[in-house]
């Protein structure tokens, strides 16, 4: 019996999927997981890849394209200033123990972000993420801007997040929910 073709692509599509998940340490990627939409930030190398992120990393400053916008961000000791096309950025970010807090103007908008190893809460564009670490490195939890009935709101972050300055976190975290 010949094996139809739709259920051939299926198993492709499959295994392809199945190749890609597999090779996820090599290519770091923040996941969001929104009710109504996915995606991944990759983190490779010194780029920073996504649908709408195209950028290049040093630990003075990101540059490249933020959702069709030229986006220039520096960082100082504390602090992430820049553009994304037009819109001011300008962040006073601070740790306070194994939290990282940050608020400030972000593309031209107030945002406030606490990230810490068991939590992570984030106003951007009018809509406040709380998301809880359910101790596998993803974070998960309702955002304010969703209906009662719609699933939770997920946001994994890889190992190599870790690494970076806090600066570099707040605006990396901004720019994936923003």
């Amino acid at each position: 019996m010949k094996t139809p073709r739709f259920v051939r692509l299926t198993l492709g599509l499959g295994l392809l999927a199945g190749g890609v998940a597999l090779a996820e340490p090599e290519n770091p990627a923040i996941s969001v997981r929104l009710p109504t939409a996915s995606y991944n930030v990759q983190l490779t190398g010194k780029d920073i890849v996504s649908q709408f992120l195209q950028l290049s990393h040093s630990p003075r400053e990101i540059r490249g394209r933020a959702h069709d916008a030229t986006t220039v961000i520096t960082f100082k000791e504390g602090e992430a200033h820049g553009n994304i096309g037009g819109l001011a950025v300008n962040l006073k970010v601070k740790t306070e123990g194994d939290t990282v807090k940050a608020q400030g103007g972000f593309a031209g908008r107030p945002v406030e972000v606490s990230y810490s190893p068991s939590e992570l809460t984030v106003y951007i564009n009018d809509c406040t993420y709380r998301l809880k670490n359910n101790s596998e490195g993803t974070y998960i939890g309702r955002r304010s801007c969703d209906r009662a009935y719609q699933r939770e709101t997920e946001v994994y972050l890889p190992e190599v997040f870790q690494q970076l300055s806090p600066q570099e976190q707040v605006t990396l975290l901004l720019l994936s929910l923003g």
